[in-house]
């Protein structure tokens, strides 16, 4: 469990997971997206966000903000984190997605309903922050200026002319308001991502910081600006401002269990999928910003994989299975497979179980153009990776051909799958690691390594682990349909229904 610090009062945490990650592909997929990757740092990029924030908050004032696909997928994932076992966590979907000006507005009208003097901090789910004490300090001094009425945003201090990113241009500091070293500002605009020539000279300036796409405010006060951003009209982005607003109240006040019915989809539906800073930020008069002093990266790209190694004497990085002879600024990423490399120069390689990527660097940006390609054509490695993991551990897919497929399962101790059924399939476990409880039908047994046990077609089966050690254990699935979604669930630890 994670140490609780002193925490913000009336401080909740609304953390924006709804994203697929499309320009991480092959790493990233719908249904386990660039926040559930644990290459940086070991853990998840959202297990970090959730661990950072989590020690300002009070109990029940953590909410991951996702859709339908992602609810359970992100609730299994994090739920399957030693660290946050028992935390109490709220996954709330919104209705379809419709960028973050729809977003946030939902979840401020939520927050709303349930306390009128709620504050919100917004944080992306998939980013890399530094902790420590100038973070604590950074969002401390951020909710106290939304308590006075502001929009605040977190302008990182850019340390090079980077041209990814978009920038906050900083004003004067707003009296009374500073902790530390940390002082509020007003802002005098935000800047698109520049060319390089501009990121030099906003890095020379010095009053320029990076956007770091977080927002602290009170949740009423979000609500009220896209009411005033939609009267002025100032912009084509701000003009629906007062639209969002209702129906964020609309579907707020009817609870967030009718938010995946066909009328609320259609109203969130119908609402301009723009971004925040557009919508509001960008037009009100009330924003100000904390500059921050923290190492920080967006991970926008699979040109954050550089960041993973030092280049070596040619400027490759070479992360995982990789031979490499005579290439030049070369990214290669294998997370299992040995890759080798030949005289390339300035490409990108990731390799993983079941697909490979090899672009041009300066291409990074559009790798979301071949997964639109690859959705055309109804490849279902858009979807998912050959791995997943459960609240009560995980399992794999090795290999799956017509009327059979393969999995290694491990459960971890003390934990069991939901009591379940399938109606298509029938199952085949074979145990290497471990002591396994099969229930078939009510009756339990006891499997050992190098012993199995058969669940036929419509048995109502569990597996569980009551030991203090990893199960492992070997499935062969024979049947005409294979998919997850082949289960009658009749119990479950979680409480949940589908797979």
């Amino acid at each position: 469990m994670i140490d609780q610090e002193e925490p913000i009062q009336d401080l909740h945490a609304i953390i924006l997971a709804g994203g697929s990650g499309a320009r991480f592909w092959p790493l990233s997929r719908e249904l386990s997206p660039k926040q559930m990757l644990s290459i940086f740092g070991g853990v998840s990029l959202i297990t970090q966000a959730v661990r950072r924030i989590r020690p300002l908050l009070k109990d029940s004032c953590l909410h991951v903000l996702t859709n339908e696909a992602l609810r359970d997928e992100l609730r299994n994932h994090l739920t399957a984190q030693e660290e946050l076992v028992g935390l109490d966590m709220e996954f709330l979907a919104e209705p379809t997605p419709r960028n973050t000006a729809p977003a946030i507005a939902l979840a401020a009208a939520y927050l709303v309903a349930q306390d009128p003097d709620a504050l919100m901090i917004v944080l992306p789910s998939d980013h890399l922050l530094q902790d420590g004490d100038v973070w604590r300090d950074t969002i401390a001094l951020a909710s106290d200026l939304a308590r006075d009425g502001r929009l605040v945003t977190v302008g990182l201090s850019p340390d090079r002319p980077e041209t990814g990113y978009g920038y906050i241009h900083a004003g004067d500091a707003i009296d009374g308001f500073e902790r530390g070293a940390s002082r509020g500002h007003s802002v005098v605009e935000f800047v698109e991502k520049p060319d390089y020539a501009t990121a030099e000279r906003f890095l020379a300036q010095g009053c320029y910081l990076w956007n770091s796409g977080m927002l602290v405010a009170r949740a009423s006060v979000i609500l009220d600006e896209l009411v005033a951003a939609g009267a002025a009209a100032a912009t084509p982005d701000s003009e629906n401002g007062a639209q969002i607003a209702r129906v964020a109240r609309e579907l707020a006040a009817a609870g967030p269990a009718s938010w995946n019915t066909d009328a609320a989809r259609n109203a969130f539906a119908s609402l301009p999928a723009v971004p925040f800073d557009k919508a509001v930020l960008e037009v009100s008069a009330r924003v100000a910003v904390v500059p921050a002093q923290l190492e920080w990266s967006d991970v926008g790209s699979l040109l954050a994989l550089a960041d993973l190694d030092a280049p070596d004497e040619r400027g490759n990085v070479l992360v995982g299975n990789i031979t490499d002879i005579d290439s030049h600024d070369v990214i290669a990423y294998s997370a299992d497979r040995l890759v080798a490399t030949l005289g390339l120069k300035d490409l990108i390689v990731v390799d993983t179980a079941d697909a490979t990527l090899i672009a041009d660097r300066s291409r990074a940006q559009d790798v979301r153009g071949i997964v639109d390609a690859l959705k055309a054509s109804g490849n279902p490695e858009v979807v998912s990776s050959r791995e997943s993991l459960r609240p009560w551990g995980s399992w794999t897919l090795h290999m799956k051909a017509p009327g059979f497929q393969i999995k290694s399962i491990v459960v971890r101790p003390g934990h069991r799958l939901s009591l379940q059924s399938h109606t298509q399939r029938s199952e085949h476990w074979v145990v290497v690691e471990g002591t396994a409880i099969v229930e078939r039908d009510g009756v339990a047994m006891t499997v050992a390594a190098n012993e199995s046990a058969y669940i036929p077609i419509g048995c109502r089966h569990r597996l569980s682990n009551t030991s203090d050690e990893s199960l492992r254990v070997i499935e062969v699935a024979v049947g005409d349909y294979l998919g997850e979604d082949d289960i009658v669930r009749y119990e479950d630890d979680w409480g949940r229904e589908g797979n």
